[in-house]
């Protein structure tokens, strides 16, 4: 199970990592150099397809490019109409919202009539001052867009003179500029795309170094083959080894379908928004993954330490042993519990953890998925019980209840003592009950005066 959630990572990793280059390695690429600047002797259709730097000197006229989603009053984007005199033809040029001021400013001031040209005096040369915009230039095929640019023309709105008019009407080539764009995808997906790829980079890594051939260590069954803790163990360790793997198969499970439940999903809210294929692979899709790599892959590579009964029996046999440092005593209680056969013993597992609790004739002992060992010695039992424990917590505004059946066992002589000499935790009440029904037993005669 830990190889294949680690080949599973090596195979995802590699895949996200090729198909993000594939279709975003282009604007990365170009994210990264910067933009380049617009040269005079460029003209609009060598430059199509390019990340550019434009000074924008002439605007001659402004309308809405697009509202907001569900708030047909709000502009979203700004659309200008540049008149470029390098090259004496027009570009449209699209900025967002909050761009727009300086342009607007721009607008105004390079229409002014020549009288209040010279009426602003010195304060002309600072409201004419270019305005540098940057983006990817491509050619206008979209006939709503040079509807709206033929109508803008037409207006009011239209701020240049009668003889630009009739120039821009002619014109028949328009380019757009969309500033913070590249291919109409916004850079900072591409800054998105990258941040994805190095993720995996970085969970590629670790997962090729989880795959390099280890120093073999002695675990706690082979370094201790003798031992009567180690015999006992060894009892355990084949329902242990099938919930190790069975849970370790849902975590599988569940780390992929996050992984791709939530990249489907929010593909799926792209194609729902009617977004261009283009743009639902490098936005859409990334952030999908992002999100489910982030809670997804963590589970795969955690899953060979998580649900490992290696790991589990060398967390008991340390436990064990720094309880018991004296072998003798160790081994001593471990015999005890040996002699105990499966009429004795109490067993639940399930999804999140799992517990078994073996009754020897003087010691108990329970067994923990998550390492730990609970131990008592039934001589010396004075008092004990069951209860009911309930835990309640909140996750932002999620409220979480945690049950479990606790049995306490206070030793004779310290009964009034606030904490228990030693407890015994289950998922379940009937595996709480079970427990006590076979402590009955055991404790004999004195079951009558101990349990409460």
């Amino acid at each position: 199970m830990k190889r294949t959630a680690q080949i599973t990572v090596v195979a995802i990793t590699l895949a996200v990592i090729l198909l993000l280059g594939i279709v975003a390695g282009e604007g990365i690429l170009k994210v990264l150099s910067g933009p380049s600047l617009l040269s005079a002797d460029m003209s609009f259709e060598e430059a199509a397809g390019g990340y550019l730097s434009y000074e924008v000197t002439y605007p001659v006229a402004s309308y809405p490019d697009e509202y907001y989603t569900g708030d047909p009053g709000r502009v979203k984007r700004e659309a200008y109409i540049v008149y470029d005199e390098e090259r004496q033809t027009f570009l449209k040029l699209i900025v967002s919202k909050e761009q727009s001021n300086a342009l607007d400013r721009l607008l105004r001031a390079a229409n002014m009539s020549e009288q209040t040209k010279e009426a602003w005096g010195d304060k002309l040369e600072a409201e004419l001052k270019p305005v540098t915009v940057t983006g990817s230039l491509a050619l206008i095929e979209s006939p709503d867009a040079m509807k709206a640019l033929s109508e803008t023309l037409t207006n009011t709105n239209f701020k240049g003179t009668e003889e630009q008019s009739i120039e821009a009407l002619a014109q028949s080539d328009w380019y757009v500029l969309e500033c913070g764009f590249i291919r109409g995808v916004p850079t900072g997906d591409y800054r998105l795309c990258m941040v994805v790829i190095g993720m995996n980079l970085l969970f590629l890594l670790i997962a090729l170094i989880c795959l390099l051939p280890k120093k073999s260590k002695k675990d706690f069954l082979s370094k201790n083959p003798g031992s009567p803790f180690t015999l006992l163990l060894k009892t355990q360790l084949p329902w242990l080894s099938a919930w190790c793997k069975k849970k370790g198969m849902h975590q599988y499970c569940m780390a992929l379908l996050i992984m791709f439940g939530t990249a489907g999903g929010l593909t799926a809210v792209g194609f729902y928004q009617k977004c261009t294929i283009f743009y639902i692979m490098a936005f859409h899709l990334p952030l999908g993954l992002l999100i489910g790599q982030i809670f997804g892959l963590p589970f795969l590579l955690g899953i060979g330490v998580t649900f490992n009964p290696d790991r589990l029996m060398n967390c008991y046999g340390k436990t064990f042993e720094t309880l018991y440092p004296i072998q003798t005593e160790g081994d001593a209680i471990a015999k005890n519990l040996l002699e105990a056969d499966d009429s004795w013993i109490v067993r639940e597992q399930y999804k999140e953890t799992c517990a078994c609790a073996i009754l020897g004739k003087r010691y108990w002992i329970a067994l923990y998925g998550s390492g730990q060992i609970g131990l008592a010695d039934g001589s010396r039992v004075g008092k004990m019980y069951s209860k009911t424990e309930t835990l309640r917590f909140r996750t932002g505004k999620v409220r979480h209840t945690y049950i479990t059946y606790v049995v306490y066992i206070y030793y004779q002589g310290e009964e009034d003592q606030k904490h228990a000499s030693s407890q015994f935790a289950f998922k379940s009440k009937s595996a709480a009950d079970h427990f006590m029904t076979l402590a009955e037993k055991r404790l004999g005669d004195r079951a009558q005066a101990v349990m409460q």
